[in-house]
């Protein structure tokens, strides 16, 4: 996932920060104990919005798993 080409819809900074972790809280645990479903954060470096994204690799699991609205 890319941020290059769009500023923070907040406040229009163009600095970003990101990282893939559990959301199971698996990320607490000691490597390799668990291996549960991710998600990409994205922070802006300015004013710390912080958005939550399913990786482009598990998005087919969400279409099985979830209703669409």
């Amino acid at each position: 996932m890319s941020t290059d080409s769009k500023p923070c819809r907040n406040c229009g900074n163009s600095e970003f920060f990101t990282k893939e972790v559990s959301a199971d809280g698996a990320a607490m645990l000691p490597i390799g104990a668990l291996h549960g479903p991710k998600y990409q954060i994205v922070v802006c470096g300015s004013c710390g919005l912080t958005e939550w994204f399913v990786p482009s690799r598990f998005l087919p699991l969400v279409r099985e798993k979830l209703d669409p609205l």
